[in-house]
């Protein structure tokens, strides 16, 4: 699956399935990487998170859909075909997470170590382009997963 798919392959997806605004966008491409390092133990795409002031962001997603706004990105698109993994995996993060506004999912980024870890030392309105580590995404979202109490793990 790595390096198979860009972020803006899946960011299409959600778009065609959702129109979110770009904030919320931007915090569904982040929890899909992070559970496709849970689930598959692997990236779902390459590009890197920038630990910003409201979140997790990939810049080059960003600059593609800023002039939305706080508006729904009403474009559809010609998809890439999706592996059932990767289908199964979108299907999980639209499920669970898809009924939230960006601000809420914005919410939930701020509590998580891979942002917070990546905004060491910074204000909280500071500008930042710190990259958020793919190694502190994959750690944090496997442990999430893969709690020792979990019947499944028994």
């Amino acid at each position: 699956m790595e390096n198979e798919y860009k972020a803006m392959d899946i960011a299409k997806y959600f778009i065609n399935e959702l129109h979110p605004e770009p904030l919320k966008l931007q915090k569904l491409l982040y929890f899909a990487q992070g559970f496709s390092y849970a689930f598959y133990d692997k990236a779902l795409f390459n590009d890197d998170f920038e630990a910003w002031v409201h979140g997790p962001v990939i810049p080059s997603i960003y600059h593609e859909y800023k002039n939305y706004e706080y508006n729904p990105i009403d474009l559809n698109y010609n998809l890439k075909d999706f592996n059932k993994d990767v289908i199964d995996l979108l299907e999980y993060v639209k499920r669970n997470y898809a009924k939230y506004d960006g601000k809420y999912l914005e919410e939930i980024t701020h509590k998580e170590e891979p942002w917070l870890l990546s905004r060491t030392g910074l204000d909280p309105d500071e500008r930042s382009d710190k990259t958020i580590p793919k190694s502190n995404i994959a750690s944090y979202f496997t442990s999430y997963v893969l709690q020792p109490d979990d019947e499944e793990w028994d």
